[in-house]
């Protein structure tokens, strides 16, 4: 099993630019506990919408303070002030719209603030992945779909040991590991899929005003949408889960009024059949 695990560790770093400590986890939840738990981070940045909800939740439960800086709907603007010790943004913001980790990883070094990136949107997109500390969930419905766990990865430049510890006490079954190598295998090729999906939508007449190449769900906007999602939920069954749509405004899509169309819940099926849907939905809304 160890040789297994290491195969998996060398198969991650391929999908990232630098070098990382990978450590796995039984949820994606934990793995961003444990970064935040560590006494160096005492004040942590998030973005004011477009995040993962764990980043307040986690950030309330340590008793640790956040600022939630201003976004430009979601997109990270790469201005710091040192006001914190950490700043967690994803690499998609909300699934809809992509930010330049690059960059923002780059402004982060320069105030000396530990950058913390959610990869669960994008994994295996190289665009991604610069963060001092990196994460991703492999739970379920995700690029990486094992159905629970997840992986984090700590950059040597690093100083995190009260991270590396509790994150050691995170054990996951045998069986975890056959998964995420089987998931590891298809993961680029999943990512390509759900992005072709998302270009179906983007060309509808709906109104999407972020049309982003690598965004894997589709925010419309939308003033009546507690009088339309009733109605879309009857007539459209996603592939995976009880509703393709969700609600906004949302702090982990955005704060905007309409839904947001997840196609990692249609995955599987063929293009036609996503086609069928997005005029469906046309049809709905715009009638």
């Amino acid at each position: 099993m160890e040789k297994i695990i290491q195969t998996l560790r060398r198969k991650i770093l391929l999908s990232l630019n630098k070098d990382y400590d990978i450590y796995f986890v039984n949820s994606a939840t934990f793995g961003l506990f444990s970064i935040l738990f560590d006494s160096k981070i005492k004040a942590i940045g998030i973005p004011d919408q477009g995040g993962f909800k764990g980043f307040i939740e986690i950030s309330n439960l340590l008793k640790k303070k956040y600022i939630e800086i201003f976004t430009d709907n979601g997109i990270i603007i790469p201005e710091f002030k040192r006001e914190f010790d950490a700043f967690l943004f994803n690499s998609l913001s909300g699934y809809i719209r992509s930010n330049n980790s690059k960059k923002i990883c780059a402004e982060l070094a320069r105030e000396k603030i530990i950058s913390v990136e959610d990869m669960s949107g994008v994994f295996s997109d190289k665009d991604f992945g610069w963060a001092d500390v990196i994460y991703c969930s492999t739970g379920s419905p995700k690029i990486l779909n094992c159905g629970y766990g997840g992986f984090v990865g700590i950059s040597p430049e690093v100083d995190l040991k009260e991270t590396k510890k509790i994150i050691s006490f995170s054990k996951t079954p045998e069986s975890y590991y056959m998964n995420l190598y089987r998931e590891l295998e298809h993961a680029e090729y999943k990512l390509k899929m759900l992005r072709k999906m998302s270009k179906i939508f983007q060309k509808s007449s709906l109104d999407i005003p972020y049309k982003d190449p690598k965004s894997i769900s589709i925010f419309v906007k939308d003033d009546n949408s507690s009088k339309h999602l009733p109605t879309l939920n009857k007539e459209i069954i996603p592939k995976y889960g009880k509703s393709l749509f969700t609600k906004c405004p949302r702090y982990d899509r955005t704060k905007e009024r309409g839904f947001v169309i997840e196609t990692i819940k249609l995955y599987g099926m063929d293009m036609a059949s996503v086609k069928e849907i997005s005029d469906k939905i046309e049809k709905i809304i715009l009638k």
